[in-house]
């Protein structure tokens, strides 16, 4: 570890100094860049008239993105996550479960989706892709994690992405799997 700061370095807590690319910064990164993408999807909706596109993408940008940033960077714990009146354990069903709560299968992701929900689908790729370098960056050496409580919160919001999908296809949308709407 680096005793002062140099261009290479950077604070991680407090006053301790670590390179770059230690697997904290790489998560920091991330976060950002899903800060950003969701900030940049949410100028498309504005412009779009899609209003409540904006909404359901802000309370997810400050109820997750920023609540996982903040919770990484102060060493605090991450709350569980609740969207658009949906508990943390609601949105795991809901993910799990889609015919249940929307009558539809699961969603063969497809260009026929549109494009609102395609680009959330990709903001969930993002998600899952800083939840694998959350597990990188947490990771205890002995199969677990330091901070699960981070890790979950992405996991989840992953869910609740997956789940905003079904909330912006278009009409007629056909494409989905398993027991109802069976491809």
């Amino acid at each position: 570890m680096a005793t002062g700061k140099q261009e290479h370095t950077t604070h991680l807590l407090g006053a301790e100094v670590v390179g770059k690319t230690h697997p904290r910064i790489e998560l920091r990164g991330r976060l950002d860049e899903l800060n950003a993408r969701i900030i940049l999807m949410q100028a498309r909706a504005r412009a779009a008239g899609e209003r409540q596109l904006e909404a359901d993408l802000e309370e997810v940008r400050v109820k997750a993105v920023r609540e996982a940033m903040m919770a990484e960077v102060t060493d605090a714990p991450c709350g569980e996550l609740a969207l658009w009146g949906l508990t943390e354990e609601e949105i795991h069903q809901r993910s799990h479960t889609p015919a249940r709560f929307y009558g539809k299968g699961h969603l063969d992701l497809h260009a026929d989706m549109g494009l609102w929900a395609a680009e959330i689908n990709l903001l969930r790729t993002l998600v899952r892709e800083t939840e694998l370098v959350a597990c990188r960056a947490f990771d205890d050496g002995a199969g677990g994690v330091t901070r699960p409580d981070v890790v979950k919160m992405l996991n989840r919001l992953s869910s609740a992405l997956y789940i905003l999908i079904y909330n912006y296809l278009p009409e007629g949308f056909t494409r989905f799997y398993g027991r109802i709407g069976q491809r």
